[in-house]
């Protein structure tokens, strides 16, 4: 959807929302243009519906245009590596990009997002200079025991620039803090077992305690640096 700053300018009379082709989550561009770009998810080689393994896929569109829903003048990343009009032969960057969030870092000078793989137990940030990448990755923290074992699943990997706050000491060029946050819930194979893993995991006795609490946002900060060798990659700042 067209994210809250859209509000602080004219809307043309009608609500619309960002979905195009297999388009459906939006982030801006570096500060001063006017690109919105668009991540989706490419179906998987049998036709199913796309999921959190499937590749990631890019489309850039004025801002102007997205208000006036003037969908036919956006562009795709396509092969072998280029801009193109037309939805066809798109090209999946090396980001996943399954419920989570990408952002500019203006400390990094480079593009980054947080994401926990598939029943993963860490999370990763991947950085690059180009929203097209190439995209390098970095593993920041390790999911807490208690939430490594069944039922429990992590995701949901989110950067909050916004929680950023001013460094008590000046921050040197290429380095900076990154706050983001992940989420637990429970998965059961069996439908019927969901309920019943509910309650034992996230509404029993004693549930609440912040060391056990379920389907709860946890907030963590990482200190990362440009590594010395230049180049969109990043290291753990001590």
């Amino acid at each position: 959807w067209l994210p809250v700053s859209a509000l602080a300018r004219p809307w043309p009379g009608r609500a619309c929302g960002v979905w195009m082709h297999r388009f459906s989550s939006v982030f801006f561009a570096a500060p001063g243009e006017d690109t919105v770009y668009i991540l989706g998810h490419g179906r998987g080689h049998d036709g199913s519906a796309p999921s959190p393994t499937s590749g990631t896929l890019l489309a850039r569109a004025s801002f102007g245009d997205l208000l006036e829903c003037r969908w036919d003048r956006a562009e795709y990343w396509s092969e072998p590596g280029l801009w193109s009009g037309e939805s066809r032969r798109l090209l999946a960057l090396g980001l996943p990009s399954w419920e989570t969030t990408c952002c500019w870092s203006e400390d990094l000078s480079l593009w980054y997002s947080f994401n926990i793989p598939p029943f993963g137990k860490e999370v990763n940030l991947y950085v690059a200079e180009s929203t097209t990448g190439q995209w390098s990755k970095i593993k920041v923290y390790d999911i807490p025991e208690t939430f490594c074992r069944q039922p429990w699943i992590c995701y949901a990997a989110k950067a909050h620039p916004e929680l950023q706050g001013p460094s008590e000491v000046p921050v040197a060029r290429g380095c900076t803090e990154l706050v983001f946050t992940w989420v637990s819930n429970v998965l059961e194979p069996s439908e019927g077992e969901v309920w019943n893993a509910m309650r034992r995991h996230l509404f029993q006795e004693g549930g609440l305690e912040y060391a056990v609490r379920g389907y709860w946002p946890r907030f963590v900060r990482v200190k990362v640096r440009r590594a010395p060798d230049g180049g969109g990659v990043v290291e753990i700042a001590a």
